[in-house]
């Protein structure tokens, strides 16, 4: 359990930062501890790579990190979210600036690009869209409720009782984080493994984005044409592609654009879902999200989709 003492200069600096190597390390860890099948959302994700995965890459990278081995991520080797360095080609730039001439380094970078086009490239763009919407969400409701709000809605069985931020963790950890700056990193993969570093006057952790839990950010999937026709014979054929649109939170004219509708159609549909309770909308600045509810996730759940 990591217990976080944290004082009022340094809950005036939190901020949301995502990184796609954190996201990488935690799909690793999805992988790492579950040797079997993974439970959802993962489930179908983990399926396909184990699949694909070669053998060599899975002893370079999964069976270090499921015996916890230290020497796999060495300290001072995964730095600290950036929005300079946004994608993974920039991340891993930057430790090979840290760790040049270090072969051990080179090889392990040399795996992580490899299994990054394998495992988590093909679901990027997704995975992006939704720590994008987490951030967008969660600074909202920092600037218009403050901080405190924000920390005691996290989820994920991270809890805030001021001045106490506590968090699970593989080993038990108390800190002070005086005069710091203190970095939230959301990640789909946080079911995995939690991500914590400290570097100079910066605290930085991993938390769980709550997109992972409303929306299938991993969409990479094979067809289910028999789902899809009973969703569409439940629905109406328009209204469950418009169901079947919202894998992640959308605007009407996001969703008329990508489904080839007009948008009073989409905007029609929308307000009788909502109104039955199969999806919600949230105003975020000048824009209004639609999302799935619990009860359209559990009627897609049910459907097999």
């Amino acid at each position: 359990m990591i217990r976080l003492t944290v004082d009022d200069a340094t809950l005036s600096t939190i901020r949301i930062s995502f990184s796609p190597l954190w996201e990488t390390i935690g799909s690793l860890g999805i992988l790492a501890r579950y040797r079997g099948a993974a439970p959802s959302p993962y489930a179908d994700w983990a399926r396909r790579v184990r699949n694909r995965l070669p053998e060599e890459l899975a002893r370079t990278l999964v069976e270090p990190l499921r015996r916890g081995d230290p020497r796999l991520f060495p300290p001072g080797f995964v730095a600290l979210p950036d929005p300079t360095r946004n994608t993974l080609a920039a991340e891993l730039a930057h430790v090979r600036e840290t760790n040049p001439g270090d072969p051990a380094a080179d090889r392990l970078l040399t795996a992580l690009e490899e299994y990054w086009d394998l495992a988590v490239a093909p679901y990027w763009n997704s995975i992006r869209s939704s720590l994008e919407e987490e951030i967008l969400f969660r600074g909202r409701t920092l600037a218009v409720a403050g901080v405190e709000p924000m920390l005691a809605e996290l989820g994920g069985r991270i809890s805030w009782s001021r001045p106490v931020l506590t968090a699970p963790y593989h080993r038990d950890m108390d800190l002070a984080v005086t005069r710091s700056k203190l970095l939230l990193v959301p990640t789909v993969f946080a079911g995995g493994l939690r991500l914590f570093q400290q570097e100079r006057a910066v605290v930085a952790m991993s938390y769980q984005a709550r997109a992972t839990g409303y929306f299938h950010v991993l969409t990479a999937r094979e067809p289910a044409q028999a789902a899809e026709d009973r969703l569409a014979l439940l629905l109406g054929k328009s209204r469950a592609q418009v169901v079947r649109a919202l894998d992640e939170p959308r605007t009407t004219t996001a969703m008329a654009q990508s489904l080839g509708m007009a948008k009073s159609t989409v905007s029609q549909h929308l307000a009788v879902l909502n109104d039955s309770g199969i999806v919600w909308k949230q105003r975020l600045g000048g824009r209004v999200f639609y999302q799935l509810d619990q009860s359209g996730i559990t009627l897609l759940r049910e459907l097999g989709i």
